[in-house]
């Protein structure tokens, strides 16, 4: 409780925090305006913040390369780069402008090297797209149009990933990490040359709901990543691995961990 009065008190007085994560050998700077559910639960439950990132160094080691779509402050990416070391590189993509800039900033308080960050949206193809903004949310965006008026948007840039990465990188990649709103499915798509060389592991968020506004199915990304050979689990709070047999209901939202058959759990 402590530490969500302390955040409150940063947001109502618009004092920046800076998070000491001894654990990570981290440090996180984060916004007063950012006070939605999201960053109030980082501040409050740092190196627990979810079980994924509690435990993702059992899916990342040295020298892999690692995708972080939807980066926001750089929580994964930070972590992820810590694990990979100077031999391995984190690309990180966060569309909006105002989490863009938190996200370069973070990486240059925590000194690291090995990242490379774009400020643009992944997806299916290269182009431009509108991204909203919820005004009650000042960090929460989507590609999809919210059911309300009150709004922000942006024009942003489209990348799709087998655009951006080099193909000497694609049998490197080990882990793809998607948090999009909705738009995993078109991540993946613009993704499968990458998938299919490098049977990387791949942890999103299934969000139905999302997919929807998006005029995707809510369960495309379980769909596509199925007919790719993937099998699909959910983490505990212990790191252990439970097999799902069948996608979330639409109106949940849950982190997925799919794994390729082909890949040792």
């Amino acid at each position: 409780m402590s530490r969500l009065f302390q955040w409150r008190l940063h947001c109502a007085l618009r004092i920046p925090a800076t998070l000491r994560l001894p654990l990570w050998d981290a440090r996180f700077y984060l916004p007063p305006r950012w006070h939605g559910a999201g960053t109030t639960m980082f501040y409050a439950l740092r190196e627990n913040y979810e079980k994924e990132l509690a435990h993702l160094h059992r899916f990342v080691s040295p020298g892999m390369v690692i995708i972080d779509g939807g980066a926001s402050c750089g929580i994964y990416t930070i972590l992820a780069a810590k694990l990979v070391g100077p031999s391995g590189l984190v690309l990180s993509f966060e569309p909006a402008r105002e989490a863009f800039s938190v996200l370069e900033k973070n990486v240059r308080l925590n000194r690291l090297q090995n990242v490379q960050a774009y400020h643009a949206a992944l997806s299916d193809k290269e182009g431009t797209a509108v991204l909203y903004r919820h005004g009650e949310a000042p960090n929460s965006y989507s590609l999809g149009a919210p059911a309300t008026t009150d709004v922000f948007f942006e024009e942003v840039k489209t990348r799709a990933l087998s655009r951006v990465m080099p193909e000497d990188m694609a049998e490197r990649t080990g882990l793809i990490k998607l948090d999009v709103e909705g738009a995993e499915e078109l991540v993946l798509r613009g993704a499968q040359s990458i998938i299919d060389r490098s049977r990387a592991t791949i942890i999103f968020e299934a969000n139905g709901s999302s997919a929807r506004r998006l005029g995707l199915s809510p369960i495309g990304c379980w769909t596509l990543l199925a007919s790719l050979g993937y099998r699909f689990f959910s983490l505990t709070d212990q790191g252990n691995l439970c097999e799902l047999d069948e996608p979330p209901a639409p109106d949940e939202i849950n982190n997925i961990v799919a794994i390729h058959s082909r890949r040792r759990t």
